[in-house]
């Protein structure tokens, strides 16, 4: 329990997560008269961060976990706040899931909804204000079809993120991989884009990337705790150690790490078909360095993670 409540410690410093007690004020009246003013009208890009309770994301990472090599998906609820989602919850979906793709069927929709009447019994009426994603081991970005799919929620609920989370190098790094993105209207085109942001993103992906990355953009993520929710965290937390514990990161993952190392050495050698162009010569040198320092990274926390686990186990 005291290793327990230790590495709990260190995952809370190491996502710089923040108490707020006042964060789950909510008004259904104040949130609709947002939702019919769509502020987000006059701005491609309104919305500028995320907030996450510390629950909806262990709860995340337990999905994605639980998932393996599969991805993953469910919604979130919480409200927004001017320029700021805020979500308190997620709910898992039963979607037909691959190592590269995740569908919503009509039956995971259905238990969703059941799900809802359920919680509105109970008092909890927060709207449905976004939806997850994993991608295990090919980091946080969205694809041709998550671009479609957050496109398409946009034009129906309007104020509507979509979150990516990576359990395979969450659990690598000891540090959450997430992120949270808004689709640009069709025929937006910004002025700054994501397409130096490619770093660990797998060889065979790159296209893929490189071929969105102007569609869409991030948003700040915030990672919130809250007095009130402890008690729910710490149930959580136990789980999430003891699916951690079950699996080894250097076993489990032995197909990542040969993938990583397999990427650096073609990404020596790559190069960008347009429109997906670096900047010369010495700016793909500096991504091959930053590829080798994260894999590095990467490899010796995973070593450290089985050598702490034998010390305390055997």
């Amino acid at each position: 329990m005291q290793v327990e409540q230790q590495n709990y410690e260190q995952f809370v410093e190491r996502n710089n997560i923040l108490q707020d007690d006042s964060i789950y004020y909510f008004n259904q009246e104040e949130h609709n008269d947002f939702i019919d003013k769509k502020p987000w009208d006059s701005s491609p890009n309104y919305f500028k961060i995320c907030k996450i309770s510390i629950a909806a994301v262990i709860k995340m990472l337990i999905h994605a976990c639980l998932g393996k090599n599969n991805e993953v998906m469910g919604l979130m609820q919480g409200r927004c706040h001017k320029d700021t989602f805020i979500i308190y919850d997620v709910i898992y979906l039963n979607a037909e899931a691959s190592e590269v793709n995740v569908t919503l069927t009509p039956e995971a929709m259905g238990e969703y909804i059941q799900m809802i009447e359920m919680l509105e019994t109970v008092g909890r009426v927060h709207p449905t204000v976004g939806w997850y994603h994993s991608h295990p081991s090919y980091g946080c970005w969205l694809s041709g079809t998550d671009v479609q799919n957050q496109r398409m929620q946009q034009q129906g609920y309007g104020a509507f993120v979509a979150v990516v989370i990576d359990p395979i190098r969450t659990m690598t790094n000891q540090k959450v991989d997430i992120g949270a993105f808004r689709v640009y209207p069709d025929g937006y085109r910004p002025l700054k884009n994501n397409q130096d942001d490619n770093i660990g993103i797998p060889t065979q992906k790159i296209k893929d990337f490189g071929a969105y990355h102007d569609k869409y953009y991030s948003l700040d993520i915030e990672i919130f705790s809250n007095s009130v929710d402890s008690k729910i965290v710490q149930g959580l937390w136990e789980r999430y150690w003891g699916v951690r514990l079950s699996q080894s990161v250097l076993e489990d993952n032995q197909l990542y790490f040969r993938q990583c190392l397999c990427d650096l050495k073609d990404k020596c050698f790559i190069k960008y078909d347009q429109p997906y162009q670096g900047s010369g010569q010495q700016n793909n040198e500096k991504k091959q360095i930053k590829e080798a320092q994260k894999f590095s990274v990467e490899l010796a926390g995973a070593l450290l993670s089985e050598t702490v686990k034998q010390i305390l186990f055997q």
